[in-house]
């Protein structure tokens, strides 16, 4: 069995900031009210023209110009989580194939591409997916995305949803690596569907299609104290036990990525885990939530910041609609 490495990582953000002072203007809100509540300041938020693919392409090339071998000859498939796609069909992988095609030769027709459509927990769902065909000996290397243009399903005037959400995306690039023990070492995952309705889109899809009456409804919506109470326990519960398994404690692990949902939620994680704060990175209060996203750029900020080096043990965490979550415990 093969071991996997992050070969290279890459981020691209919109140009336009938006902070909570600009909120105010918008909706009846304050920054001080934001921010105790969520740690947010800034989000990034994408203009009209842009999609998805675009934000996943500039990411994409970002981590391909941030290689620093040439060891890598072909990417052998594309895997995109995301949760605002550019079409229901065809996947954005495939849109974004197109695009990186006419890029970079490392693309071609043979490179396959799907997409991860999984909530907020979309990347680790996908780190695992893309970490299991490279351990298998089935790919050498994948791009792995995490892109979202999340603000095109915002309503602007829903106070309790527009002030968390930003876009971005991030990338890896993952290789196989002779070194079994690098990469991967074990992860749990679940979720509960009955809950399905605590963050999600009413109309859109087959279940409800786009009219003219109902496109009031085409927004996300959540359920944010509903969220909050389930994450603030479930989290470190499945955490604990992922670390049990293993036999490692909380502070065995070098750094803790979680996802940029809520700060009280990080920070009540850390507590009921007795999490030393030098083990945890974030960023949510530059980016606010980027969805599929949040989880890269936190990773790649991180990595810029020599926060952690080869051989380091580090935990991926994320959890979202659905309701789904997932943990990675992986070896740099």
């Amino acid at each position: 069995m093969f071991g996997v490495k992050v070969s290279s990582i890459g981020i691209y953000l919109p140009s336009k900031v938006l902070s909570n002072y600009d909120l105010e203007k918008m909706v009846d809100t304050t920054d001080e009210w934001i921010t105790q509540r969520t740690g947010i300041k800034y989000r990034y938020i994408s203009d009209e023209d842009s999609s998805t693919s675009d934000l996943a392409l500039n990411a994409s090339l970002n981590a391909i110009n941030n290689l620093k071998t040439n060891n890598i000859d072909k990417i052998d498939l594309i895997i995109l989580a995301t949760n605002s796609p550019d079409y229901i069909v065809p996947a954005t992988a495939s849109v974004l194939h197109g695009k990186l095609k006419t890029k970079t030769n490392l693309i071609s027709d043979n490179t396959g591409s799907m997409d991860v459509f999984s909530g907020c927990t979309a990347f680790v769902y996908a780190l695992i997916t893309a970490s299991s065909l490279i351990k298998s000996g089935i790919y050498k290397n994948i791009l792995l995305v995490g892109s979202e243009t999340i603000s095109k399903l915002v309503d602007w005037k829903d106070r309790t949803v527009c002030i968390l959400l930003g876009d971005g995306a991030g990338s890896f690039i993952l290789s196989y690596d002779e070194d079994s023990t690098k990469g991967l070492i074990d992860a749990n995952v679940g979720s509960d569907g009955t809950k399905f309705d605590l963050i999600y889109i009413p109309v859109g899809g087959v279940k409800e299609p786009p009219n003219c009456e109902n496109l009031n409804n085409r927004y996300l919506k959540m359920v944010g104290r509903e969220v909050f109470k389930i994450a603030i326990t479930l989290v470190p519960d499945k955490i604990r036990e992922l670390l049990s398994k293993n036999n490692l404690k909380p502070n065995d692990i070098k750094l803790y990525i979680f996802h940029q949902a809520n700060i009280r939620i990080i920070n009540g994680i850390m507590e009921n885990l007795g999490i030393e704060a030098n083990r945890v990175y974030n960023n949510i209060d530059k980016y606010g939530n980027t969805s599929a996203a949040s989880v890269p750029i936190v990773f790649y900020e991180a990595l810029q910041n020599g926060l952690v080096k080869e051989g380091d043990l580090v935990l991926f965490s994320a959890f979202g609609a659905g309701f789904t979550w997932a943990n990675v415990l992986w070896r740099l």
